[in-house]
């Protein structure tokens, strides 16, 4: 599996139309609220529930009909269940375990019993461990890459990258000319794109050095972002991850509303409206967990200041595909495979074992990313089903041509989420104002997988910025 042999080596404005037409001025708020929170996903969950749990009064607003943002599991059997998206909490998830803890629910190891496929030129090899069977200058070559990339963003400042050491320059150049300037072996410079773009899920010609490299640091290496055993890819939540959601959400109970997209933000001097053409709440503090590309569809009163438009008109949500098979048994397991594949030229660039343990079915599940993800959505749904049940044929054989169910999705087709894992700026942004992305902007703050500086794009980072964001208004509503 690519994310598993990656780590074994070693300006638009934010004044854009809002969905919904209104008047000049909304209407008259008539609930009023400590702490207005836009989105019910983890971050927006975890905020609400830490105000609430502190005696403040919360509403949190969420424009689809139910909790968890990029986290939504779905049963397909008695038994068996899939993650449609975020799934793994690994070494370093301290919050995401206690939480786990705390709702009841129980982990899962990822599955690694067995030997792993790599594909290449249409040809399959099988190895067992850590390094794919690429050839040993390209490992090599790889390995050393890693090895440069994880000590440069050690170097960087934890909290504040945009002020270390040459974060202007490594802001300017793509995370792809670094890894051309760095890794002369062909073979090597394809996988570890391919490895980036699936940490990153948008092309590593649009990523700058800087952000790839704080990401990195943010969640302990680049290795660690990848690692399975002992790494960030460790676990899985039986049931599965949006159980977390759902726990937050009985807890708060009324104080969420669901199916109520907000589509303007009117900031006063002492308090906040917030609603739609429909409806109006007033507060004396708003959070928007909202990923910045679906915040530029809110219509702010007065408009933010220039440094958060040019955040909100310069980020691009990342593009990925998660698709499951399920089958009537795990048959690859009787031939001593786990299910893991890495491919460097087919469009399955890896492949997991997702089964549920206790279940007689087997899950295979693969994730497609970046431009790669985008040539698929391209095509009809059958198309695209038969596009990777074909790939799958390529690695297990012709038993894969044949799941009980197929499913894919990406969340680049909800407008409410825009995107996974995450979104980044383009190159040039972060360093100029990287440090405005988290910053209150009067009354209104901001929280979500985006805004942290530990582990961005996952779970954790989601339920940090949460509570981050609550401690941050906690102490101003004390006044």
């Amino acid at each position: 599996m690519q994310r598993r042999a990656f780590v074994r080596l070693a300006a638009l404005g934010a004044t854009a139309g809002p969905f919904y037409a209104f008047g000049s001025r909304p209407a008259r708020a008539e609930e009023w609220y400590d702490v207005v929170v836009v989105g019910a996903g983890l971050a927006g969950l975890t905020a609400a529930r830490t105000l609430m749990n502190a005696g403040k009064t919360v509403l949190v607003l969420e424009a689809q009909d139910r909790v968890g943002g990029r986290t939504w599991s779905q049963r397909v059997g008695e038994n068996d269940f899939i993650d449609i998206g975020g799934q793994w909490i690994g070494k370093g998830h301290d919050r995401m375990y206690a939480l786990v803890r705390e709702a009841g629910l129980q982990t899962f190891p990822t599955f690694t019993a067995g030997q792993s496929i790599f594909r290449h030129r249409a040809h399959n090899k099988r190895y067992q461990g850590e390094a794919p069977p690429m050839g040993l200058f390209a490992l090599l070559a790889a390995s050393k890459a890693i090895q440069r990339l994880d000590h440069t963003a050690a170097t960087l400042s934890l909290d504040a990258p945009w002020q270390s050491r040459d974060a202007w320059q490594l802001d300017n150049q793509s995370l792809e000319s670094w890894i051309d300037a760095t890794v002369a072996n062909r073979k090597a410079r394809t996988f570890l794109k391919r490895a980036a773009e699936g940490e990153l899920c948008q092309p590593v010609s649009d990523i700058s050095a800087l952000q790839a490299l704080a990401a990195a640091n943010g969640t302990g290496s680049f290795s660690q972002a990848e690692k399975v055993q002992d790494g960030a890819l460790r676990d899985r939540i039986l049931g599965g991850a949006q159980g977390v959601s759902h726990f937050l959400h009985r807890q708060l109970h009324t104080a969420v509303k669901l199916n109520t997209p907000v589509s303007f933000v009117t900031q006063l001097a002492d308090h906040v409206q917030v609603g739609n053409e429909h409806f109006s709440v007033g507060a004396r503090k708003v959070v928007i967990t909202a990923p910045l590309p679906v915040v530029a569809k809110i219509q702010f009163t007065p408009e933010l200041p220039e440094e958060k438009r040019m955040l909100i008109g310069s980020m691009t949500m990342g593009t990925v595909l998660k698709c499951h098979a399920v089958y009537p048994t795990p048959f690859w397991r009787d031939s001593g495979l786990n299910g893991a594949s890495t491919c460097l030229d087919e469009v399955v660039e890896l492949s997991v074992d997702n089964s549920v343990p206790g279940s007689a079915r087997g899950i295979l599940t693969s994730l497609i990313h970046a431009d790669r993800a985008k040539q698929l959505l391209r095509l009809s749904p059958e198309a695209r089903k038969q596009t990777l049940l074909a790939g799958y044929t390529h690695l297990f054989g012709e038993q894969a041509a044949t799941p009980l169910v197929y499913h894919d999705y990406s969340f680049s087709d909800n407008p409410w989420v825009g995107g996974a894992y995450s979104g980044f700026f383009k190159p040039g942004i972060f360093s100029k104002y990287g440090a405005h992305h988290a910053k209150a902007c009067g009354h209104i703050h901001w929280a979500g997988t985006e805004t942290a500086l530990q582990f961005r794009g996952f779970m954790e980072g989601a339920v940090l910025s949460g509570e981050r964001v609550a401690r941050e208004l906690l102490v101003l509503l004390k006044s």
